[in-house]
């Protein structure tokens, strides 16, 4: 049976996306930043790490007096500093977040961790970040700067836009559409085909099967709307 690509509407919410080939997966930037200071930041610098990335500074984007400290073994230094390249390690608004390294002439670094599991056929946005045991299908597409927490699964085709992030062990099945900064829960499954609509958030273990409006937070099996944002 032939695969069905997911509707025109939905391929739109998809930005800044590049070629991502096996080769790219080895190939590393020499020198990393990390934003944020948390216990996030921490997880991210270890996959960077264990990927071949010299992590040399964590940014501090919401408390500017830990400017000058340390944290997790690593110097803090504001977005003003020196810019370089960097990626987003902390929770919220993760294309907001991401705003405030760009205005100072901040370059988005992808971190892949080396057992997460590429499709060669998969596309990555700029500042993509891939959890322990992620796997990303065939021609599935990521947004700039969206997550796939450790163990989440991408399926073919689907569409992952921009600052969406997926929590550890969420299945985005084949098909789907998961809009501009929304989030899926940890252990949360997304059905074939459907879309979860921008800043919609699904909630911990809940099982989606028709799409979920905008701004929505939905919860339960089968999912069903719980809030508006």
């Amino acid at each position: 049976m032939r695969s069905r690509r997911p509707r025109s509407g939905a391929r739109r919410i998809v930005a800044r996306f590049c070629s991502y080939s096996q080769r790219d997966i080895v190939r590393t930037v020499a020198e990393l930043h990390v934003a944020g200071t948390g216990s996030f930041a921490l997880e991210l610098v270890e996959y960077a790490r264990a990927a071949g990335h010299d992590v040399v500074a964590l940014v501090e984007l919401v408390d500017p007096g830990r400017a000058g400290g340390e944290a997790h073994g690593l110097p803090i230094v504001r977005p003003d500093a020196e810019p370089g390249t960097a990626a987003v390690g902390l929770g919220g608004d993760r294309l907001a977040l991401w705003s405030l390294l760009a205005e100072h002439g901040w370059r988005a670094g992808r971190v892949v961790h080396p057992t997460a599991v590429v499709s060669p056929s998969a596309v990555l946005g700029d500042g993509v970040v891939l959890g322990p045991g992620a796997v990303v299908g065939a021609a599935a597409e990521l947004g700039a700067h969206s997550l796939v927490s450790r163990g989440a699964l991408v399926g073919h085709h689907a569409v992952i836009g921009p600052g969406a992030v997926l929590n550890p062990g969420a299945n985005v099945a084949g098909n789907s559409a998961i809009s501009e900064g929304a989030t899926i829960g940890m252990g949360a499954a997304v059905l074939n085909g459907v879309k979860v609509g921008a800043g919609a958030v699904v909630a911990a273990g809940a099982v989606v099967v028709r799409d979920v409006e905008p701004a929505t937070r939905v919860q339960g099996v089968p999912a069903r709307l719980f809030t508006r944002a």
